[in-house]
């Protein structure tokens, strides 16, 4: 609904009289010369925003997509409490659930251990070799 403009024809004379041809004519060709230049300026205006546009998206800093190593910090820690808890739960108390950790950590450590005893009694001995052909062939 437009409250501000007549419901007469623009090409209507103001006082009644019927305009005439030329007059309406040049009414047309004005509306028409408008038209154009807006819609030179409107697509002006279009191509002037989307190069802005582009030109910001190729200055922005890339975005993110992934997870990251805060995520799995922060993931991993869930994972430990989550646990820590359910052990809590399941043994009744948070200091067996602590026991039943600590069991199974020494328990998966044992083979590393052996390993590091083996490897450090075979430099030992790598060492003592080393000093018998030192002194015997010296």
């Amino acid at each position: 609904m437009n409250l501000f403009r007549s419901n007469r024809p623009a090409d209507a004379a103001v006082d009644g009289a019927p305009a005439s041809a030329g007059y309406v004519q040049g009414q047309r060709d004005a509306h028409a010369a408008d038209r154009s230049v807006l819609n030179e300026r409107n697509s002006a205006v279009r191509q002037a925003y989307d190069r802005g546009r582009r030109d910001e998206r190729a200055r922005a800093r890339p975005r993110r997509h992934g997870f990251g190593l805060f995520g799995l910090v922060v993931l991993a820690a869930a994972v430990i409490g989550a646990g820590a808890v359910y052990l809590g739960v399941s043994q009744g108390s948070f200091t067996r659930g602590g026991q039943v950790v600590d069991q199974k950590l020494d328990s998966a450590a044992q083979p590393a251990r052996n390993a590091a005893d083996r490897a450090g009694d075979a430099l030992e001995n790598a060492g003592q070799r080393i000093k018998q052909q030192a002194g015997s062939g010296g």
